[in-house]
């Protein structure tokens, strides 16, 4: 990603931060910005702290290359049009967690996750913060242990 920018959120066109209260083991500080209006997460894979999550999210973005939806979002790191794709990941025992949308670019290692999408998965029954940045900070500590366990694209 080069030099840390200003970035808006793919949504909204809000300008994206960085989470306070969380200092990120898998990603450097520019790897993972959300949205304070919509709390979305935006994830690039060049800004992977260690090469198990950096080869992994490479390997994902080769998804988004082909056979996927083209979406209205613009990439906010290259401006390419991301796509869309439906995501699978596997608990630790093996069983698989409800399918998750997640936008792509396919032009850079950047991807885009929702954080609807997000909250279905990682806490289903419970109800979002309502400080953004709290909810944010939730969700992003939250993405660092998902990207890691086995997936698959439906």
């Amino acid at each position: 990603m080069g030099p840390i920018q200003t970035l808006c959120c793919p949504r909204d066109g809000t300008a994206l931060v960085r989470g306070h209260a969380t200092r990120s083991d898998a990603f450097t500080d520019h790897g993972m910005l959300h949205c304070p209006t919509c709390t979305g997460i935006l994830l690039n894979a060049e800004a992977a702290t260690n090469s198990i999550t950096e080869e992994k999210l490479k390997k994902m973005h080769q998804a988004f290359q082909t056979d996927c939806e083209k979406t209205d979002l613009d990439c906010p790191c290259c401006d390419s049009k991301m796509r869309v794709r439906q995501i699978v990941f596997k608990r630790i025992n093996g069983t698989d967690l409800e399918p998750i949308e997640l936008d792509g670019c396919p032009e850079c290692n950047t991807f885009w996750f929702d954080s609807g999408e997000l909250q279905r998965v990682v806490s289903p029954d419970d109800e979002p913060y309502e400080e953004s940045d709290r909810e944010a900070n939730a969700l992003l500590m939250a993405l660092e242990l998902l990207i890691l366990l086995p997936y698959k694209f439906v």
